[in-house]
């Protein structure tokens, strides 16, 4: 049963509908002469006819019906008396055929249509459109018509879900679909220019071949859907298994992270890695390898699809779920549940792994509103499932930032991997080098005073050694040039921030840097770049690098640039504290300055 406001709202419709088109039509209208009403018989049954070949639109999946360019083109050659009976009878045909349908929606659909016609026409009309005429002489009354008739259908549909309290309007109402009815709308004046040319020319046959093209353009319709179906499918499942591919599951999880940071709520992903499977690979061989692949994955799958949750092969022996509306906690003891239940579910040749059945390792992450990417929230899930592994596989763990950390060695192979990035630099820019090497060490010292996670602390300080990287795709004569850049020489020296998300992302093994290398030249004001970020929606740690990148910025010696003093860059420091940096990490900075580098201080700062 439809609300009472919407009820309220068809039935005004429908009296504002039915007195309007009575006044406008009331010098037009007539009864019709004999011929007229075989025209109306057969416009009316081929409306209803074509209302069975609907043409799907491919993105949506939606369709949309003809029978709105056979009462246009009714109204618009033959007059808005043939057009009404016509659609009359059409409603009439279709009421009896559809009982099943409340009558306020046909009330609604019957409304809406008549109110179209009524401003077609009077636009038609208004701009000199002459009924029976030849089409290239009434095209441009021709398209006003139907851009009054687009208009009214999107108004009309939208006041029905602003009443309709049951559905939310920016949901229902959205881009995507005003242009789905564009398109519809735009056909539609096609093919209602096409009828009269061939109604014109060839009477009742035109009628005819137009029922034939429309069937036609459905038929096709449907076979490009089903096709763009099947592709759309290829090209995002695993061939081995029929979950979604490593790629779906990324612009899924890009587009929910989106979602969800718009508009609020919760969702975990879970990663999860066959235990011992190169041991059973090589024992059993890779055609067994891939049966147990393509059973844990239908299994997967099938515990599931009852919940909504997104499973795919993220890549070998490793899968990732994202549960939508679920938190951690939740998602933990599902995960527990579902490894339990594989642990107890016979497979050939699994007796001889450690755990004598199938078992997996997972680790499982929660979305949170102060992540920047999607990619933090998969590094979690990935350190959950490293810390998993590390505590004797077949088991749950989730992410926990006291927990987690990797060891110092890890640590250093970590850092001896961005050097070597880093060294790529020294060739180039050998100030850049020294300056993020600086960076670097202010780094390691500021962390140790801020009460940062062991993981926090890890990022901060490799995010400061490759914060710049991507200066390495900036030209030499634009990074050494002597005197001050030109507005497009800055404009390109500004992209080193997108470059360097770039080179870290094809890297892979340090996404979760990937804010500080973006964003350390956004201002906590909002006036930095690349995005114009403001106050905490820059991620702390890129606030912080902002903070250390500008002091050394400051006082690094380049032969172009006045260096600053240590005391000349911490009364900067303070002169902008809560314009281009975060006041909350600025004294604590300055503290360590003063602190470490008391040499360095030629004068006693004050606070302002």
């Amino acid at each position: 049963m439809v609300k009472t406001r919407s009820q309220v709202y068809i039935y005004i419709l429908g009296l504002f509908s039915f007195f309007s088109s009575s006044m406008v039509f009331r010098s037009y209208f007539h009864l019709p002469t004999v011929e007229e009403w075989v025209w109306i018989y057969f416009l009316a049954i081929t409306a209803f006819f074509l209302t069975y070949f609907e043409i799907q639109v491919v993105e949506n999946k939606n369709t949309f019906s003809m029978d709105s360019a056979i009462f246009l083109a009714a109204a618009l050659h033959f007059g808005p008396s043939v057009a009404i009976w016509s659609f009359l009878l059409f409603s009439l045909v279709r009421i009896i055929y559809h009982r099943h349908i409340p009558l306020w929606a046909h009330l609604l659909n019957f409304s809406m249509y008549l109110l179209m016609m009524v401003a077609a026409f009077l636009l038609f009309f208004f701009f000199g459109g002459k009924i029976g005429d030849e089409v290239s002489e009434n095209l441009y009354p021709y398209i006003f018509s139907l851009t009054v008739y687009f208009a009214i259908n999107i108004l009309i549909i939208a006041g029905f879900y602003l009443t309709d309290r049951s559905k939310k309007f920016n949901r229902v109402f959205n881009i995507g679909l005003l242009k789905e009815v564009f398109f519809a709308y735009f056909v539609t004046l096609l093919l209602s220019l096409v009828l009269i040319i061939l109604i014109d020319n060839e009477g009742f046959f035109g009628l005819f071949l137009f029922t034939v093209l429309v069937v036609l353009l459905s038929i096709t319709f449907g076979k490009v859907l089903e096709w763009y179906q099947e592709m759309a499918n290829q090209a995002n499942k695993d061939y081995l298994t029929g979950l979604y591919n490593h790629g779906y599951f990324k612009d899924y999880l890009k587009e929910l992270f989106r979602e969800t940071k718009r508009t609020g709520g919760q969702f975990s992903v879970a990663f999860l890695d066959l235990d011992d499977f190169k041991k059973y690979n090589d024992y059993h061989g890779h055609v067994q390898g891939d049966r147990l692949l393509k059973f844990v994955g239908e299994y997967l799958k099938n515990e599931t699809k009852d919940r909504g949750f997104t499973v795919a092969r993220y890549g070998g022996e490793e899968f990732a779920i994202i549960l939508p509306k679920t938190e951690k906690h939740e998602a933990a003891a599902f995960m527990d549940q579902l490894r339990k239940k594989l642990n107890d579910t016979p497979f050939d040749g699994v007796e001889r792994l450690p755990y004598r059945c199938i078992s997996f390792s997972c680790g499982i992450a929660e979305y949170e509103s102060d992540m920047y990417e999607e990619s933090e929230l998969l590094h979690k899930a990935d350190q959950a499932l490293y810390y998993s592994k590390a505590q004797g596989k077949n088991n749950v763990q989730l992410y926990d930032e006291k927990r987690i950390s990797r060891d110092a060695l890890k640590f250093k192979e970590d850092l001896d991997a961005i050097e070597e990035q880093l060294k790529l630099l020294l060739y180039k820019d050998v100030y850049t080098y020294r300056h993020s090497k600086r960076v670097f060490t202010y780094a390691m010292e500021f962390s140790d005073r801020l009460p940062l996670t062991e993981e926090e602390k890890r990022t901060l300080i490799l995010g400061a050694l490759v914060h710049d990287i991507g200066k390495i795709e900036v030209s030499r004569d634009i990074i050494n040039k002597t005197g001050k850049l030109t507005s497009d020489e800055w404009e390109m020296m500004k992209k080193h921030v997108i470059w360097g998300k770039e080179i870290v992302l094809s890297d892979g093994r340090f996404e979760e840097v990937i804010p500080l290398v973006e964003l350390h030249h956004e201002r906590y004001d909002g006036r930095g770049y690349p995005y114009g970020l403001k106050g905490e929606e820059i991620p702390k740690l890129a606030r912080i690098l902002c903070i250390i990148d500008s002091f050394d910025a400051m006082t690094t010696d380049r032969p172009y640039q006045r260096t600053k003093t240590f005391s000349e860059a911490i009364v900067e420091l303070r002169r902008c504290s809560g314009t281009q940096f975060d006041p909350q990490y600025v004294e604590p900075f300055i503290q360590m300055i003063e602190e470490y580098y008391p040499e360095k201080i030629t004068n006693k700062t004050v606070s302002t």
